[in-house]
């Protein structure tokens, strides 16, 4: 790799840990005005914020929005060099009837915008010989103009066509990651294949050229979305490129830096999904989704006190109907503590939540009455109330429950706790 490479390469791949989180912004050159994008430079001031290794962007944006890269903090700046109608589905007001690709912009381009690379789409998957030869044509092309200048070239290997199956869609993967390699790029931008072991496979067909996974569709939540990273990780990969998962997110900084936290810190997601929050806590119920499992009753009896027994859990499940269940759990209203006549409970500011004082309890239980819900239980043997801490920011009722009955949401504090 020649020095210009190199050192252009280093501007959005870490050199010390070899791995990048790069946020991709170029939707609207392909699918239009979407959400996320309608209004691209608001959005990615939010996204800078979070401090990403690099923006993709399309020509003309990156133009209009170069101020969003000066300076030594800013991001590293990668421009979209092709264009495709392959992403308009029926959903769009034009679909595409048939898929085609052009360059839109070359090497010399991408260098006077001030570039740290350029990325470019390779499909594999045609149902014609012809259009993959055109594709792999235009990849070397663009792979030659990045040598003469010196500018890192990253590959977009994606299955496309007619001839793309779900048995052979992971073969396909490793098959264009490595024909992208073998024409000279510089890093790869890959889909995740599904399964640490057959991307495990893909990213040995890289050599020692980094892949970083896509993002993908938009995920339901967070921890949705950095639980693959984080299988992709294990497996090799070494970044992610994250696109509507940011751009459509309701905080896009706090989310490019849960990314980091996994990425280039190394934080298990558990941890980075509960402290990325920065206010209170609380539990959100989505009673529709509850099966009466109890799974989160004997998952919050274990975290606590090491058995499987709902009789310990600081939350209940209540039986409406025959069918129809609701998690009843704690809104931190503090009402055990202002009852409390022995000062024993008290408002822990590091989680904003109850914490008893073993030392002043007496066990007389005037807690429990007053808890409005009445999740605050007694534990007989240690003559001690139970009280929701929300498990230290990472609740493991939300953890263990399959249905989505209980999600982790950003609270106001009440007036109790200051």
């Amino acid at each position: 790799m020649s020095t210009g490479k190199t050192i252009r390469l280093g501007k959005f791949i870490d050199p010390e840990d070899g791995r990048s989180v790069v946020v991709a912004a170029d939707h609207g050159f392909m699918l239009g005005s979407i959400k996320g994008v309608i209004d691209l430079e608001s959005t990615l001031k939010k996204v800078v914020a979070g401090g990403p290794d690099a923006v993709l962007m399309s020509v003309g944006q990156a133009a209009r929005l170069n101020h969003l890269f000066q300076g030594r903090k800013a991001p590293a700046l990668l421009i979209r060099a092709d264009w495709t109608n392959a992403f308009r589905d029926r959903t769009y007001t034009l679909p595409a009837r048939s898929i085609q690709r052009v360059a839109v912009a070359g090497a010399e381009d991408a260098v006077a915008l001030g570039a740290s690379g350029i990325v470019t789409y390779f499909f594999i998957g045609y149902g014609e010989d012809e259009k993959e030869s055109r594709d792999y044509e235009l990849m070397t092309a663009f792979s030659k103009q990045c040598s003469r200048l010196g500018l890192p070239f990253i590959v977009e290997p994606l299955p496309m066509g007619e001839r793309v199956t779900g048995a052979n869609y992971a073969d396909l993967i490793t098959a264009s990651i490595r024909m992208a390699v073998e024409a000279g790029a510089d890093a790869i931008k890959a889909p995740y294949s599904g399964d640490p072991e057959t991307f495990r496979k893909a990213v040995r067909a890289a050599g020692n050229v980094p892949v970083l996974i896509l993002g993908g569709a938009k995920a339901k939540t967070i921890r949705d979305a950095l639980e693959v990273v984080a299988e992709a990780l294990s497996a090799g990969a070494a970044g992610v490129v994250f696109g509507r998962q940011v751009v459509q997110a309701e905080n896009p900084a706090k989310f490019v830096e849960s990314i980091k936290a996994v990425v280039h810190e190394g934080k298990p997601v558990r941890e980075v999904v509960g402290w990325a929050w920065k206010g209170p806590l609380g539990l959100k119920v989505n009673a529709d989704k509850c099966t009466g499992c109890l799974i989160c009753t004997v998952a919050c009896s274990f975290k606590h006190h090491k058995v499987f027994t709902k009789a310990k859990a600081r939350l209940r499940i209540e039986i409406r109907e025959p069918s129809s269940f609701r998690p009843i759990v704690c809104t931190h209203c503090m009402k055990c503590v202002e009852a409390c006549p022995k000062h024993a409970l008290t408002h822990n500011p590091r989680v904003s939540c109850v914490q008893v004082i073993p030392d002043r309890c007496d066990g007389c239980g005037v807690c429990v009455e007053a808890c409005p819900l009445h999740v605050v239980g007694f534990d007989d043997e240690r003559k001690q109330p139970l009280i929701c801490d929300m498990c230290e920011r990472l609740p493991e009722c939300v953890e263990w429950c399959q249905p989505g009955a209980l999600e982790v949401y950003e609270r106001q504090a009440s007036a109790a706790e200051g």
